[in-house]
């Protein structure tokens, strides 16, 4: 994922809120105490519980993208996991989670599983 231009980041987190693996490119981080970092990691990971409870009324989250200042957050379901994204702001998040999704189902065997229409926002 961070060869894609403009990711600054990606970060697989399990469900306890703690990092498994990690992608960073050569762009100065925005954030660079870890424990903030982790922190970070555990409230992205309480969020996306919490939202879960509507999932029978409203469906499974497909992506949760928060806009910022600095950077664009993109959080995206894997399993019981998930994959946090920092990008560059001003790009097409449908895009960047639509090639998530491909390299999550390139690396599984149950690849229908992973392909989510993400509707266009105007």
């Amino acid at each position: 994922m961070c060869k894609v231009i403009g990711i600054r980041f990606a970060v697989m987190v399990n469900s306890r809120g703690r990092k498994v693996s990690e992608c960073k490119t050569q762009v100065a981080p925005l954030e660079s105490d870890e424990q903030k970092m982790e922190m970070l990691f555990m409230e992205t990971t309480l969020d996306l519980s919490m939202r879960k409870e509507f999932d029978n009324s409203f469906g499974r989250i497909s992506a949760i993208v928060s806009f910022r200042e600095n950077t664009t957050m993109i959080t995206i379901p894997h399993q019981e996991d998930l994959i946090l994204l920092s990008v560059e702001p001003g790009l097409d998040t449908c895009k960047i989670i639509q090639a998530a999704y491909r390299c999550l189902a390139a690396s599984s065997t149950h690849q229908d599983k992973f392909l989510v229409k993400i509707p266009q926002v105007a």
